[in-house]
């Protein structure tokens, strides 16, 4: 087996094998949902179909990637489900994309990219030495491939301290530190620091508190649902998910899951249920500069 350590900025790296269930024409579509992180998905069978609506997902329409960076989004994107798909997937902190990509992840503004137009020609040689390499050596493969646009990217300048400050306050918080208060801790007002995020990240402080916020109830309930047991799982109270973390009810967290996701946490639960699987990451070192 290939080893290799991701670069710092690589919060996860895997191989994945996945076998669609039941027949296609009854499969749920795939959702990338938004993350707190960029996704890079180097597809070692066939080109990722992704779909930006379920109406062009339902007409296996959208755009495909042979090496897809997702980024940093705040709207669900709409995949197929094939009968096998294999390649590797890696999450990158958005603080991280200078080092690695070149570029901050404000500049990659569409819900997915080509790897060849962030990347430049190399990542062609990369996608087909993954393709034709064992499924063990693949994410070696792609941490090394990583750790060498680090090394050419290494003299690009990191993000503002202030933003990465506003980063971890909120993370530590699951979204729910006021901005105010955030904006005061790193030495700012609240208006420049909605500027300083939206020039690196993209989008704005309370943006970001949202999407942090939603995720960290998102990851309680994947863990939920990861322990449930019987065809559909029972148990899980969305009232006291909602204020667990900072909702005002369930209506409230209802409301931010068909925002980010497009459907509500119980249709969620519906489609995805059968379909998570245990996944045994390449941990990468988490600090982002």
């Amino acid at each position: 087996m290939r080893e290799s350590t991701p670069p710092p900025g690589v919060r996860r790296l895997f191989s994945y094998a996945v076998e669609g269930t039941g027949p296609r024409s009854e499969r749920p579509p795939h959702r990338g949902l938004p993350s707190s992180t960029l996704t890079l998905v180097v597809a070692a069978d066939s080109p990722l179909l992704c779909s930006y609506s379920v109406e062009e997902w339902s007409r296996q329409e959208g755009i495909r990637h042979d090496v897809c960076i997702g980024g940093f989004h705040t709207q669900p994107v709409y995949l197929q489900r094939p009968d096998r798909e294999e390649g590797v997937q890696v999450a990158v902190h958005p603080l991280a994309a200078r080092r690695l990509f070149g570029v901050p992840a404000a500049a990659l503004s569409e819900l997915t990219h080509e790897g060849e137009d962030v990347l430049g020609s190399r990542i062609r040689s990369l996608h087909a030495r993954v393709a034709s390499a064992h499924p063990r050596d693949r994410a070696g493969l792609v941490a090394e491939g990583l750790a060498s646009a680090a090394g050419r990217y290494d003299r690009v300048s990191g993000p503002r301290r202030e933003v990465v400050g506003a980063w971890r306050l909120l993370e530590n918080s699951g979204g729910r530190m006021r901005v105010t208060d955030v904006a005061s801790e790193v030495g700012v007002t609240t208006r420049h620091l909605s500027t300083l995020c939206k020039a690196e990240l993209g989008i704005g402080t309370k943006s970001l508190a949202d999407l942090l916020r939603f995720e960290a109830a998102h990851s309680a309930l994947r863990e939920a649902v990861r322990g449930a047991s019987g065809p559909r799982p029972a148990g899980i109270r969305l009232a006291d998910l909602a204020h667990d973390h900072g909702y005002a009810d369930h209506a409230h967290l209802d409301a931010a899951y068909r925002r980010y996701t497009g459907t509500s946490p119980t249709g969620w639960i519906a489609e995805e249920f059968r379909n998570i699987q245990a996944e045994v990451p390449t941990r990468g070192e988490d600090s982002p500069v």
